[in-house]
């Protein structure tokens, strides 16, 4: 008998971000929580990856799972809308999908 199993589709986006009028950590950490928040509620993970004391850059990593790839490149999708703001400028942005064979062949090397 085939054992059935649920499809576990993961998206991960990473930015870099500016920000042009930020004087002081306080200013760019208001900006980021902002994001966050957003992010948040569309169901990601979120975590600031790069160095935390640098005022006028961040990285940010944020991960969702969907049963799909389709569902994961949307939601990746929406999560880019979001980094056009007028706060920051976007420095760059990559996003992946992790299929279900990939996570496969990370358990095997574990």
């Amino acid at each position: 008998m085939k054992k059935e199993r649920a499809a576990t589709i993961i998206g991960l986006v990473r930015v870099e971000l500016y920000f042009r009028g930020c004087r002081t950590l306080k200013d760019r950490r208001g900006f980021l929580r902002s994001l966050k928040d957003h992010l948040l509620n569309m169901g990601f993970s979120v975590a600031q990856v790069g160095p935390a004391d640098i005022i006028h850059r961040a990285w940010i990593a944020a991960v969702c799972v969907s049963g799909t790839e389709t569902g994961a490149s949307r939601m990746l999708d929406r999560a880019e809308k979001l980094m056009y703001n007028p706060e920051w400028e976007l420095i760059s942005i990559n996003k992946d999908i992790i299929t279900d064979g990939e996570i496969s062949e990370m358990e095997e090397h574990h």
